[in-house]
């Protein structure tokens, strides 16, 4: 499990990386925890994010989707 997560989501530092290892083919829905009490939730789809929620909201700016589908 740890490993999907992984897959999922990497953190560094303030820095949260969406999609870093993740198959263009899987879909998922996830809720992770990240450093700094935060939690992203959302969906992914043919690798596109859908319906991103991160609480607190002020840490939105940290997260980058790094998959090059999504962009």
């Amino acid at each position: 499990m740890m490993t999907l997560q992984l897959m999922l989501m990497q953190c560094d530092g303030r820095r949260i990386q969406l999609l870093p290892a993740w198959p263009d083919d899987w879909t998922a829905d996830f809720k992770l925890h990240a450093p700094y009490q935060t939690t992203v939730e959302g969906h992914v789809e043919r690798g596109k994010v859908n319906g991103l929620k991160v609480v607190p909201t002020d840490r939105a700016k940290d997260v980058i989707v790094v998959n090059s589908r999504t962009n």
